[in-house]
C-alpha cells in the first residue's frame, strides 16, 4: 500500500493529529487544511518548496504533499537568502508555499527568483471540508518524496532526494518496530530541514497518534513541556538530553509516562543514556543511527541499564532487517538496501564517489569509521573526513574553511569541532596578526552565507599554523591549544 493510502487509512478524523502553537488539530482538520493548500496548486505542480517553520502551514503542506504524491522541499527560514536561492534552483522549484508570517522573507527571495510562484497561506486557512485534490500518480520522473540539503565541501549545499520507496521502506519497518497507538503523544523538536523531523510526522500519523510540537520557548526546558502534555514518545539529539541533565531535568522518575526515548544525530554517551533511563524508567532508550542518504536511520540499539558498556558511547547497534552493512579496508561503514538513495541531485561526480560495489551490490559510503564489538554490534568510532554533527546537523568543516579563506584572502584557516565528544561547537583558527576588524567582517559575512549552527563560536589567531609530518595542518595540535584555553 502506498504512503498516501496508508495516511488516509490511518486518519482518525475526530482524534487530534497535531498540537502546535497551543492548539490542537484533528486528523480531519489537518486533512482539510492540507486539501485547501494543495487545491491552490496547479495540477502540473509536482513539487513545492515550503517556506515555513513548525507551524500548521508547514505540517499541513507536508501532509498534503504525501497524500497527493507530491515532492516537498523544506526551506529553512533561518537560512541566508543566497543558500535558499541555491536550494530552489537546484530543486527546479516553480512553486513555493509560504506561511504568512514569512511574507517578508518570501518577498526578498522573489527578487532572486522572478519565475517562481509564491503562494501565501494564512494560518487560519479553512479547516472545514475541502474537496480533495486529484492525487498525482507517481511516475519515473516524480517518485521523490522529499529533498533535503546538506552541507557541501565546495560551499554549495548538496541535494539528497529521498524516493517514495526509500521512505516507505523506513516507515514500514519503524511503524512495525515501535507499534505506536492512537493514545501516544509524540514529541516534535527537530527543524524541518533535519531528516529526523520526517520520522516525527509520518511515524506518528501512520499510527493514528498525536504530534506535539515544542515551541521555541520550550526548547530551553523541554522537560516541562513533556510533563505538561504527558508525552509518551520522546525523540531528540543527545545534546538536548545533555541540556536537560545540566539544568536538573533528568531527576530519577521524572518522566514515568514515557514509553520510548529515542536518540539520533550524534553519538549517545553511556552516562547520558543512563541518566535518561533513570528519569524515564518505563521507557526503552533506543539509539538510532543513519545518514540522510539512507533515509533517517537504519540501525538501532536498546540501552540496557545493568550492562557494562566497554565504549564511552552507546553502540549504534544492529541494522534493520531489510538493510545490509559492511566495513571496507579503512573501517568505513558502508550501507546498502532499499532505504539508500540513488544519488545526489544533479551531481553525478559526487554520486559516483559516494558508492562502492561489492559482489554486485551497491553500498553507500557513510564516511563514518565503525567497528564490531564482541557482541557483533556496530560501534561508531569517528569520521573518515572532516564532517561533523553539531546539534544534530551534519556539517562539512571544509565548507566553512573554503568560505573563510576566500572572504579574508588567507589560505591558512582551519575550523575544528570541539570538544571531541558531544555537545560540540566550531572553533576557527586563523594564521596571521590578530585583527578584530577583519574578524568582525568575517563573522558578519559568514552569518550572511551559513546557517547559525555552522557559525564559529570561537576565533583564535596564530602566529604559526602547526603542521604535521605530512605538511598538513596538525588538527591534534589545534585541539591541544583549545584544551589550554
Amino acid at each position: 500500500m502506498r504512503l498516501a493510502e496508508q495516511l488516509l487509512k490511518a486518519n482518525n478524523e475526530s482524534r487530534d493529529a497535531l498540537h502546535v502553537n497551543d492548539r490542537g488539530y484533528s486528523y480531519q482538520q489537518l486533512l482539510n487544511i492540507a486539501n485547501n493548500i494543495m487545491g491552490r496548486l496547479s495540477q502540473k505542480t509536482r513539487s513545492i518548496g515550503i517556506l515555513s517553520y513548525r507551524d500548521i502551514t508547514y505540517f499541513a503542506s507536508v501532509y498534503g504533499c504525501a497524500t497527493s504524491n507530491r515532492t516537498f522541499v523544506p526551506l529553512g527560514v533561518k537560512f541566508p537568502i543566497e543558500r535558499l536561492v541555491s536550494i530552489v534552483q537546484q530543486s527546479a522549484l516553480n512553486t513555493i508555499v509560504v506561511a504568512q508570517q514569512y511574507a517578508d522573507l518570501a518577498e526578498k527571495l522573489s527578487l532572486h527568483l522572478p519565475d517562481v510562484t509564491f503562494i501565501y497561506i494564512d494560518n487560519t486557512e479553512s479547516e472545514h471540508y475541502a474537496t480533495p485534490p486529484e492525487s498525482l500518480e507517481p511516475c519515473e520522473n516524480n517518485n521523490i518524496a522529499y529533498i533535503l540539503f546538506t552541507s557541501g565541501s565546495t560551499g554549495i549545499p548538496k541535494g539528497v532526494p529521498i524516493s517514495l520507496e526509500n521512505l516507505q521502506s523506513y516507515l514500514d519497518y519503524m511503524t512495525d518496530y515501535l507499534k505506536l497507538t492512537h493514545q501516544d503523544r509524540v514529541s516534535q523538536i527537530f527543524d524541518p530541514t533535519f531528516d529526523l523531523s520526517i520520522h516525527d510526522m509520518f511515524v506518528t500519523w501512520l499510527s493514528g497518534a498525536c504530534l506535539y510540537v515544542l515551541p521555541e520557548a520550550a526548547m530551553f526546558a523541554p522537560g516541562k513541556f513533556a510533563k505538561k502534555h504527558e508525552i509518551t514518545v520522546w525523540f531528540s539529539v543527545p545534546s538536548t538530553a545533555a541540556i536537560m541533565a545540566k539544568i536538573g531535568m533528568l531527576k530519577p522518575q521524572a518522566y514515568p509516562l514515557l514509553r520510548y526515548s529515542l536518540f539520533c544525530g550524534e553519538p549517545l554517551p553511556v552516562e547520558l543514556a543512563r541518566k535518561f533511563q533513570l528519569a524515564a524508567p518505563n521507557s526503552q532508550v533506543i539509539n538510532l543511527y543513519g545518514p540522510t542518504e539512507a533515509t533517517i536511520a537504519c540501525t538501532h540499539h536498546i540501552f540496557e541499564l545493568e550492562r557494562e558498556y566497554s565504549h564511552c558511547y552507546i553502540p549504534i547497534g544492529t541494522c534493520f532487517s531489510h538493510m545490509q552493512m559492511a566495513l571496507n579496508a579503512q573501517s568505513e561503514l558502508l550501507i546498502s538496501g532499499k532505504q539508500v538513495f540513488s544519488g545526489y541531485l544533479n551531481n553525478p561526480t559526487k554520486t559516483r564517489d559516494s558508492f562502492d560495489v561489492i559482489d554486485g551490490r551497491r553500498f553507500y559510503r557513510t564516511g563514518d569509521i565503525a567497528k564490531y564489538n564482541h557482541l557483533n554490534e556496530l560501534e561508531y568510532v569517528s569520521r573518515l573526513d572532516d564532517q561533523v554533527k553539531i546539534q544534530g546537523y551534519r556539517i562539512e568543516l571544509s565548507e566553512i574553511d573554503t568560505l573563510s579563506k576566500a572572504l579574508i584572502s588567507n589560505p591558512l584557516v582551519q575550523s575544528i569541532a570541539y570538544p571531541k565528544g558531544a555537545p560540540q561547537f566550531i572553533a576557527l583558527f586563523i594564521c596571521g596578526q590578530a585583527d578584530k576588524n577583519i574578524e568582525q567582517q568575517l563573522m558578519t559575512s559568514l552569518k550572511s552565507k551559513l546557517p547559525s549552527y555552522m557559525i564559529p563560536k570561537k576565533v583564535l589567531w596564530l602566529n604559526d599554523m602547526p603542521l604535521n609530518s605530512n605538511g598538513k595542518i596538525d588538527k591534534l595540535a589545534l585541539y591541544a591549544m583549545l584544551e589550554k584555553e
